[in-house]
């Protein structure tokens, strides 16, 4: 076996965890392509976040083994943690290794088993070092994962386990090195960044992240995502750093507070806009991103116009919104759901096309002025504060991962070929 290929589900943890996967067969001598390549073995790390990402999990996999006759199907990820017998069940699947055992797969599927008594072997959830992107122009790096919250609705924890950190040693070890070998962006992830401990199991993320930013001389930094009760006044300091992207992804899930009570959430609505509020006071031009769960059971259209309304009020410039799906082995299964798939999905569309309004009135107060921007492989630049910007002149001169400064001109609407909003910008 000499080939290997991925395909990665799910969130920036996944890609993360897919390159530390990448390196590791490397190291050992396979050469990584392209599934349309033919690879010997095909590695699906999966996603379990809702039931539709069960079901895309389950037709990756299906037509993997379809198109890859021969071919060893390897499964691991969250889904192969949570419904190892389901996926064992497929006719085709070779093999099924959930999170634990995650970082132990290459030499799982090399049958060196004996080789994992060895000290230098990936053991664990943090071993990962050293690992440079595969094929994209940002490097997600794992801070922390597993999430000791009950929220009501959520899976993750029996996927990912208990919370868990990396050592702040460690941590900005990979940060030099990734600064040092050019990676324009680092993107800390992890299932609940804010609860970041240091090794006397203090919650520590903002000091960590003060070291990080101390570190930085050429790359930038974003956080993936940030829970309401972590974004108070230091955090709000902290986004006025030049090496810190302008930009805070911060999911408030209802902005009913009584949905969110149902939901175990540890806030309410007014405390989220009032964390939000904060933030916008101190850095009135960052960009907040959210999600939103809609149709969770108790949701009538007075508590989804209060998520509409708590939007609209903080101007969220990007919501990712999704429709309530109950699972297995969660509180909320007990819930009644009452609402309708047809209510859900036009209170997704509703969301959808508020989020889309918000963005584009978000870059339009921005017209004119100038952006950093790391150009992308697809020939586009994403902003310091997440804007998609294409360009109306040749670029073939840039290097992709290269920062640009940019100046933005106009917007170009979602068409055929475009599923999102672009805007258009020029180089400066």
């Amino acid at each position: 076996m000499n080939t290997v290929s991925f395909h990665t589900l799910g969130c920036r943890l996944n890609i993360f965890e897919t390159d530390g996967l990448a390196n590791s067969f490397s190291k050992l001598g396979i050469q990584i392509v392209k599934e349309t390549e033919k690879p010997e073995i095909v590695v699906i790390n999966t996603c379990t976040v809702t039931n539709r990402a069960d079901s895309k999990n389950r037709n990756v996999i299906r037509n993997a083994i379809k198109n890859n006759p021969g071919s060893q199907i390897w499964v691991t990820g969250c889904y192969a943690e949570t419904d190892k017998e389901i996926i064992e069940r497929i006719p085709g699947v070779t093999g099924v290794v959930g999170n634990t055992d995650k970082s132990k797969l290459p030499y799982l599927v090399l049958e060196k088993k004996g080789v994992l008594e060895n000290s230098t072997v990936v053991t664990d959830r943090f071993s990962y070092s050293d690992v440079l992107p595969q094929n994209h122009t940002r490097a997600y790096l794992k801070i922390q994962d597993g999430c000791n919250r009950v929220c009501s609705y959520c899976k993750i924890p029996q996927a990912r386990g208990k919370g868990v950190s990396r050592k702040a040693e460690d941590v900005l070890d990979q940060v030099k090195f990734l600064q040092d070998n050019g990676v324009g962006e680092i993107v800390l992830t992890g299932v609940n960044l804010g609860w970041f401990r240091d090794e006397s199991n203090t919650k520590n993320f903002n000091k960590l992240l003060h070291r990080i930013l101390d570190t930085l001389e050429y790359s930038r930094l974003r956080l993936s995502s940030i829970e309401p009760s972590d974004v108070g006044h230091e955090l709000a300091e902290i986004t006025l750093h030049p090496r810190f992207c302008n930009y805070l992804h911060v999911p408030l899930q209802s902005g009913s507070s009584k949905i969110l009570k149902l939901m175990k959430r540890s806030y309410t609505a007014e405390t989220f806009y009032k964390r939000i509020a904060l933030v916008k006071e101190k850095n009135p031009n960052i960009f907040i991103g959210t999600d939103i769960i809609t149709g969770f059971p108790g949701e009538s259209d007075v508590e989804f116009q209060e998520s509409v309304h708590l939007a609209k009020d903080l101007e969220i410039a990007k919501i990712h919104a999704f429709p309530f799906s109950v699972r297995k082995g969660t509180t909320a299964e007990s819930l009644k759901d009452n609402v309708s798939k047809e209510e859900k999905k036009e209170r997704v569309k509703i969301l959808n096309n508020l989020s889309h309004e918000q963005y584009k009135n978000f870059g339009i107060d921005r017209f004119g002025k100038i952006r950093e921007a790391i150009l992308e492989g697809d020939g586009t630049c994403l902003t310091d504060d997440y804007l998609k910007v294409r360009f109306d002149s040749d670029i073939k001169r840039f290097a992709t991962g290269q920062f640009l400064n940019i100046r933005l001109d106009s917007y170009l609407e979602p068409n055929s070929e475009l599923k999102e909003g672009h805007f258009l910008g020029s180089v400066s």
